[in-house]
């Protein structure tokens, strides 16, 4: 059997004393600096340390090794009270109390269950899901409290249903300081003002009084509860919620126009019908030129529909080319006159536009939306199916802190990293080089 020499990271003050290999696992014995003075757990006597050591070594698990379990070999070593004689074990500097694992296995073992289950994680791992899932807990205990010191400045609140029929709702509360790279801040059960409260409660009132922006959607338990915390702040209403606003109401009036035509139609021309309303949903510009034909056909049928597609087209171009709040209002302004010359209903429109106005038109100070917020709320519907549904809002919180917000550790080196390291290596292997 070959032998080699490796260099290996230990914990500063860890040494390795000795190796034994034991069929595919690896055993390390292991030493470290033992205190000098003890402080009795029982009756809080400090004294110079009385160090005594178990007869059987202790086997805690730690980083494979070329793809093999690896062990930190040591005698377990713990001190007696002079005093009153209780016995107290020393916990190394390399893992917690009560565990047979390092702390670095621990990290492992997390960035392993990013994108994967507890269980393929544990089936991998030769490990049980429980103590997957305690090492969760342990790790991300940390990770759910908001450092006070972290500047946040834009935040996103949106509710999500973990259960079916709308049995179990968790509101979470995102980062959206950096766009580009969203973080899960909180996620607590339910979907009203309460729910949102303890959310940006867990923020420090410092951080609050920075925030200059939030996104909800028009509903009344969130802004509510982000106008009594965030005195800072100004809500932003999404220019999606909106649209779909609008879309809702043009649907309802496109269906009561074409009802009395439907109703004239064979079963073959209901077919070629719906084909035709299907364009009309779409962006124009995405149409080919069969489409846009038809689509003129079925405007030649029904003339008040035309009207109704450019009433609409009209609203998706103010959103998309009006400069500032001004113009959006007054283009505004003049679609709903537009609208109502032509006889078109779009009153339940205008009236969320009314009570909403003013969250609507702060959308165009800087065009900000909540897609960030949308993104990660297709994620958790993902993580729900993936892990077969879950039952608490903790559960979906340590699932998107790992899955969101460490992300970036689950990826290992780049081409381009892997070929320096190669690229490196021959040379210090190339002998004419040395």
């Amino acid at each position: 059997m070959a032998r080699v020499t490796i260099e290996v990271d230990l914990p500063p003050g860890v040494e390795i004393t000795a190796y034994e290999r034991h069929q595919e696992g690896h055993g390390f014995e292991v030493r470290w600096p033992l205190p000098e003075l003890c402080r009795c757990e029982r009756c809080a006597h400090v004294e110079r340390a009385h160090i005594e050591s178990k007869t059987t070594p202790q086997a805690i698990r730690d980083l494979d090794v070329w793809g093999q379990p690896s062990f930190w070999i040591y005698q377990a070593p713990f001190h007696r009270c002079g005093r009153c004689g209780y016995r107290q074990h020393i916990i190394p500097p390399f893992k917690r109390k009560d565990v047979s694992y390092t702390y670095r296995f621990e990290q492992y073992v997390l960035r392993s269950l990013i994108g994967s289950t507890a269980e393929e994680v544990a089936r991998r791992l030769g490990i049980s899901a429980e103590t997957v899932e305690r090492i969760v807990e342990y790790q991300l205990n940390e990770r759910r409290q908001i450092d006070p010191t972290r500047v946040i400045t834009d935040i996103g609140l949106d509710e999500l249903s973990l259960k079916e029929r709308h049995r179990l709702y968790v509101t979470l509360m995102t980062d959206l300081s950096d766009p580009e790279r969203p973080q899960i801040l909180a996620v607590m059960r339910g979907k009203d003002t309460a729910a949102a409260q303890k959310c940006l409660d867990l923020l420090s009132a410092e951080q609050r009084l920075q925030v200059r922006t939030h996104r909800v959607d028009m509903g009344s338990a969130y802004p509510s509860a982000c106008a009594a915390r965030l005195k800072n702040s100004r809500a932003v209403t999404d220019r999606f919620h909106v649209a779909k606003k609008f879309n809702e109401v043009v649907d309802t009036l496109r269906k009561k126009l074409t009802r009395e035509s439907k109703a004239k139609m064979n079963k073959a021309e209901r077919k070629a019908f719906r084909a035709r309303m299907w364009a009309f949903r779409r962006d124009p510009e995405g149409l080919t030129a069969e489409e846009k034909k038809g689509l003129e056909g079925l405007f030649e049928v029904i003339p008040k529909l035309k009207e109704l597609y450019q009433v609409r087209l009209r609203f998706k171009e103010i959103f998309d080319t009006a400069r500032d709040r001004t113009t959006a209002a007054r283009w505004l302004r003049g679609l709903r006159r537009e609208a109502e010359r032509l006889g078109l209903d779009l009153a339940p429109f205008f009236a969320t536009y009314d009570r909403w106005k003013t969250e609507i038109l702060n959308y165009f100070d800087a065009r900000q939306t909540s897609a960030a917020v949308e993104g990660i709320n297709n994620k958790a519907r993902v993580i729900t199916k993936r892990t077969y549904g879950l039952k608490s809002a903790q559960g979906l919180w340590n699932r998107l802190i790992l899955d969101l917000n460490r992300a970036s550790e689950a990826i290992g080196w780049s081409i381009e990293q892997i070929r320096q390291m190669a690229k490196g290596l021959k040379v210090q292997f190339d002998w004419s080089c040395t």
